[in-house]
């Protein structure tokens, strides 16, 4: 068993599943005309996609935990040996936060799963989401680091981690809603997807330049080529790059001629078209870039 292989994956799925539950929550909020009042104005398809990511989002962490372990002993039996496991969990800063953090995550499991999610369950999860994408912040590089700077790493990464999880969650739900427009539509489901992307227009700015900045404030920015770490963060940044041109084409061109074939009543497939290719392309180089930053966490920054 490839045990950094094992740990990038089970990071990356963590990832994945943390911004679908908190940005698919969120997204009704601002990307929907009014917000939810009840479980039965959450599309099934979205309730399906909170459920799943709460779920993954448990496994995945427990996943973690094990690999983390088996790292430390330096076999895959560490993932099962209670003396190598309660030296983590105990001996361990990470192991502290991630205990709690499986706690955390488990209620927000229970919580997804017990009856219709109604809107005081979808504001916890929307709250239990956020407080689990953020505290990975707690773990890793930015958590090891003390003093004044290590609090403003640790800051900058939960920020970083939250305006990530709004992207690659409202992706999703844009992916679901042009896919099924491209299949043939009415005018006004249409007019249900124009209205999700003009409001997620001004939100994906909000989130560019909080990842932007939030990007400079990490140490890792100025690793040099010669190391792995400095490639793979250049390949993240190329990504992120690709994503900020398919977002641009989106917003100043894609979404205004939806527009104009939603006004004049004509051509929907073809309008429709071009956005489903655009927004699943900037999706899967969205879950590239979650690749790269599980892979990241693995390796030594300068």
């Amino acid at each position: 068993m490839n045990l950094a292989a094992g740990l990038i994956a089970s990071r990356f799925v963590h990832y994945l599943a943390l911004s679908l539950l908190f940005g698919g929550a969120l997204f009704p909020f601002y990307g929907i005309s009014s917000p939810p009042s009840n479980h039965h104005q959450l599309p099934q398809w979205l309730v399906f996609v909170l459920r799943t990511a709460a779920l993954f989002a448990l496994l995945s962490g427990i996943a973690w935990l094990l690999f983390t372990a088996a790292g430390m002993s330096g076999s895959p039996a560490g993932m099962f040996d209670s003396n190598v496991l309660s030296t983590v969990v105990l001996d361990t800063a990470f192991g502290r936060v991630w205990i709690l953090r499986l706690i955390f995550a488990a209620a927000l499991c229970v919580l997804a799963f017990s009856g219709p999610i109604s809107r005081q369950k979808h504001y916890a999860l929307l709250a239990g989401s956020l407080v689990l994408l953020a505290s990975i912040a707690l773990t890793g590089h930015a958590g090891s680091d003390a003093g004044r700077f290590g609090f403003l790493h640790r800051t900058a990464d939960g920020i970083h981690l939250i305006a990530a999880g709004v992207w690659i969650g409202a992706l999703v739900v844009l992916a679901r809603l042009v896919v099924a427009a491209a299949r043939g539509a009415s005018s006004d489901e249409i007019a249900g997807l124009h209205h999700a992307l003009a409001q997620f227009s001004g939100t994906g700015t909000a989130v560019v330049i909080a990842l932007s900045v939030t990007g400079l404030i990490n140490p890792g920015f100025l690793a040099s080529l010669t190391t792995l770490y400095g490639r793979v963060l250049l390949a993240k940044l190329g990504l992120f790059g690709c994503m900020l041109m398919l977002a641009a084409a989106n917003r100043f061109w894609l979404t205004p001629r939806l527009a104009v074939a939603l006004h004049a009543g004509v051509r929907f497939e073809s309008a429709t078209g071009l956005l489903r290719a655009s927004i699943l392309i900037e999706t899967a180089l969205g879950l590239l870039v979650l690749l790269t930053v599980a892979w990241l966490g693995t390796l030594a920054p300068p």
